[in-house]
């Protein structure tokens, strides 16, 4: 089994979180009255409202979040085979 490249990885979920990101900055501005803009603030600390630092922070934020999420991920992902093969056995792994 091939393992998983880190920096590709962390790259792709960096720009998925920073759309979803931007898909609810614009959310708000469509529809500023939905109660769902309140997780905003909670997800990101220091974002306070819709202005041109906020949003650039939460883009760095998103950013970071993203690359933790791929990091932690990856590191599973290339971890799980080894741990089959130690646990089942090596011809288990080599199966799939």
């Amino acid at each position: 089994m091939a393992k998983l490249p880190y920096v590709r990885t962390m790259f792709a979920t960096c720009m998925l979180f920073q759309v979803i990101y931007v898909l609810c900055v614009l959310l708000w501005l469509a529809f500023p009255d939905l109660k769902g803009h309140e997780l905003l603030p909670i997800v990101f600390p220091g974002f306070k409202t819709i202005a041109v630092g906020s949003l650039i922070y939460g883009l760095v934020a998103s950013m970071i979040y993203g690359w933790a999420v791929a990091i932690i991920y990856v590191f599973f992902f290339n971890l799980w085979p080894q741990l089959v093969a130690a646990v089942i056995g090596p011809r288990a792994v080599q199966r799939t």
